[in-house]
Order: structure tokens, then C-alpha cells, then sequence
């Protein structure tokens, strides 16, 4: 092991790929010592199998890490509560949000996904038969957005207002602490006021079909299943900020993609039954959390990749290393659709914290990636790839803007 432990978390890739740290700690396969933002030794594990061992496992845990450590970013943890607890109280605030995203119920949704998709094409395009356009603006974030204020019940005016003080919260260290407790308050704010209303209209007997209805109604008189109040707001805000934030720049990326490839777009467009398959080895292929991964104590001495990890260490598991691990994937740096393991990845989480959006995000990133392809015979970027300004200081990797140009099916015929 090195006496000076590097810094973590490595600087972006500025890319779709991981940053270029993960290399060297996947191929020493054991964990790699680093020290945190907040000054703490840690332990990085990179290799797919050991990452699912810590995200499976409840000997390694993140409300330890929260309730004993340093915040490593201005963000507080309550606004992530599904990503910072434990069992019971990660499993009660789980039950609480799942019964809306089962693959069942995403099934359901999906006409309504794919109307919405295409309304907001339509809104693209204003009706021309060619273009130039910002897709991230104007389609890969706010196609998510309007999923997630019409499951949580937040009115899709809001959507705008909202994405704006996401943008200063999902800021590693873009924005003062000062901006970032001032962006909590407000969003924290928000939600109460809606969680306020929404259990008011169950109360007068006109509940709204809506997540945040669910929430605001939980038994208060079961244990298992109540939620306070405050974990209510949390929960919401939590919801819509993961929802979008995530889905929007992974769809991004995922187009971006498509534009590097464009043999693989004319094959998509040809096979649209193809689409889920290529989605599974994008969200292999693109690395979205900048900041790495969540921190776990270790509660009872263990083993990983093979060395012994004492109590009371702090290990960082992080997926996006997992997905390049040659162990699992053959030659794992290569962008290959035709993957047959891609599915093997853990761009969701796994275990416990596997994510419990992962079929809607599924459901968004199809729908989305098959109406642009159906709505757009000709898709290209419309400025050299390096103009691209990507998300260095955000949680979330991804790019800020996206300009393409376009002509519909339509004109290219």
C-alpha cells in the first residue's frame, strides 16, 4: 500500500467514460487507499464481485459512515434519505415509494411516457421539417422531468423553477455552502407546502392519484408503515431530484453515444427491438456518478478481494469501476451493443440499494432514445465534440448542452 494515499474523488473524465484513476486501482483488483475530500483514509473498491458484496451485504453501512463522518459536500443527507439509511428505516421509506415503480405499474405508464415523449418533440420542432436544437434542454432532461412531476403529483409549470435549485444542490463545488443552504431551504420549502396541500384535498375526501398523496397518507398508526412529515418532504424532493437528474443526463449521454455511432442509429432504426439491449451496455459503457460512490463503514471485520478489512474502515464500492471489470465483461473498454452480459451491470445500484426507479429509468431511456430515432432520420452534431461543456463540478455526469441537427424521417425522404 502507498504511504500518500491519492485524493478522492478523482478528478472527470470529462467524457462518458469513468475517470481515468479507475484504471489503475481496478487492475490492482484489491482495495485501493485514498484519502476523502473530508480528510478521512477510505478504501476503494472497484472489482464486481466485492462491490456487490458491500452494496448486498449489511456489515457495511451507510448510516454509519453518514452519522460519523465529515459531510464530504455541502448537500445535506436528508436530501437523499433512500441513499443514506439502513435497515428498518431504509426498508419502511422503500416500501413507501415502490408500489408506484414496479415493472407492472412502469408497463402501465408506458403510453403515457411515450405521448410525453413525443409532445415534447413535437414542441422541438415546431412543426419544420429540419433543425438545429440543444437536446438536452429541449428533450433528454426535460422528458424525465415531466415523467416525475406527474408521477409525484408537482405541477409541470414548476418544472423549470425546480431544475434550478437541483442544479445548485447536485453542485459538488460549484456554488457556495451558503447557496446550497439557501437552495435546500427553498426546495425543502416547496415540497412541504405540496405535501401540506395534497394531504388537505385527502382529508376533504378528493385524493390526488399521486405519489406525494401516498406519501402524505401513510398510517400513522402502523409502525412499518407511517412516514414523518419531514420524511415526506424528503422523500419527495429526494424522489424528483434522483428522478430527473439521473434518467436526464444518462439519456444525454446515451444520445451521445448514438452520435458517435452513427451505424449503430441506422440499426436501431431499423430494429427497434434492438433499443433495450443497446440501452443495457450504455448504461455499462457511461460512467454518471462524478463523485464516485457512497461511503460505508465497515461494522464487523471482513475480507475484500482477498485482504482483510478491519471494523470501524471506511470503503467507497464504485459501480461505474465494477462495469469495466474484465473478470465479468471481455475486453470491458470496448462500446459493444451486441453485448450479451451487458445486463450484468450495476449502473442501478445492487441489493439493497439497488435503485428502486431502475424500470422507470429503463422505460424513459428506450422511449426516449426510440422517439428521436423514429422522429429523426438524420441526427449529427452540430458543434465538434470538444466544444462540449461537460458536468465537472455536478454529482451527475453528463453534459450541459447538446447541439444537434436534425430532419425528420419525413424530409429525408
Amino acid at each position: 500500500m502507498t504511504d500518500d494515499p491519492a485524493r478522492f474523488p478523482f478528478p472527470p473524465a470529462g467524457d462518458v467514460r469513468p475517470p481515468d484513476g479507475y484504471h489503475g486501482v481496478l487492475r490492482t483488483g484489491a482495495p485501493h487507499p485514498v484519502r476523502l475530500s473530508s480528510g478521512q483514509p477510505a478504501l476503494l473498491v472497484t472489482r464486481h464481485r466485492d462491490v456487490t458484496a458491500v452494496l448486498g451485504d449489511d456489515r457495511f453501512s451507510r448510516a454509519g459512515y453518514t452519522e460519523l463522518a465529515r459531510p464530504l459536500f455541502a448537500r445535506r443527507t436528508e436530501s437523499v434519505l433512500l441513499a443514506t439509511a439502513d435497515a428498518p428505516d431504509h426498508t419502511r421509506r422503500r416500501r413507501a415509494v415502490l408500489p408506484a415503480l414496479t415493472a407492472r405499474r412502469v408497463r402501465l405508464l408506458r403510453p403515457r411516457l411515450e405521448a410525453l415523449a413525443e409532445e415534447l418533440l413535437d414542441g422541438l420542432t415546431g412543426g419544420a421539417a429540419e433543425g438545429e436544437a440543444d437536446l438536452v434542454g429541449g428533450f433528454t432532461v426535460p422528458f424525465p422531468m415531466r415523467v416525475m412531476c406527474e408521477l409525484l403529483g408537482v405541477p409541470p409549470g414548476d418544472g423549470p423553477m425546480l431544475r434550478a435549485e437541483v442544479d445548485v444542490l447536485m453542485s459538488t463545488s460549484g456554488h457556495a455552502r451558503e447557496e446550497v443552504a439557501a437552495a435546500q431551504a427553498r426546495l425543502d420549502g416547496y415540497f412541504a407546502a405540496l405535501v401540506a396541500a395534497k394531504r388537505r384535498a385527502a382529508e376533504a375526501g378528493e385524493p390526488a392519484d399521486d405519489l406525494l398523496t401516498r406519501l402524505a397518507t401513510r398510517p400513522a398508526d402502523d409502525p412499518e408503515l407511517r412516514l414523518s412529515d419531514r420524511e415526506a418532504v424528503s422523500l419527495g424532493s429526494g424522489m424528483l431530484m434522483a428522478g430527473y437528474e439521473t434518467t436526464g443526463n444518462s439519456l444525454g449521454m446515451c444520445v451521445l453515444l448514438l452520435l458517435r455511432h452513427p451505424a449503430l442509429a441506422r440499426t436501431l432504426r431499423e430494429h427497434p427491438e434492438r433499443v433495450p439491449a443497446a440501452v443495457e451496455e450504455m448504461l455499462r459503457f457511461t460512467s454518471l456518478n462524478n463523485t464516485g460512490g457512497a461511503p460505508h463503514l465497515v461494522t464487523e471485520d471482513t475480507e475484500l478481494g482477498g485482504c482483510p478489512v478491519a471494523a470501524g474502515r471506511i470503503v467507497v464500492p464504485l459501480t461505474d469501476a465494477a462495469n469495466r471489470d474484465p473478470a465479468v465483461f471481455a475486453d470491458p473498454d470496448a462500446f459493444d451493443p451486441d453485448r450479451p452480459d451487458a445486463a450484468s451491470h450495476l449502473g442501478f445500484g445492487y441489493g439493497r440499494h439497488l435503485c428502486p426507479g431502475a424500470e422507470l429509468a429503463r422505460a424513459e431511456l428506450q422511449i426516449g432514445l426510440g422517439a428521436l430515432l423514429r422522429r429523426f432520420e438524420v441526427l449529427e452534431p452540430a458543434v465538434p465534440e470538444e466544444a462540449l461543456e461537460w458536468r465537472r463540478t455536478m454529482f451527475i455526469n453528463g453534459v450541459w448542452r447538446l447541439p444537434v441537427r436534425w430532419s425528420t424521417a419525413e424530409r429525408a425522404a
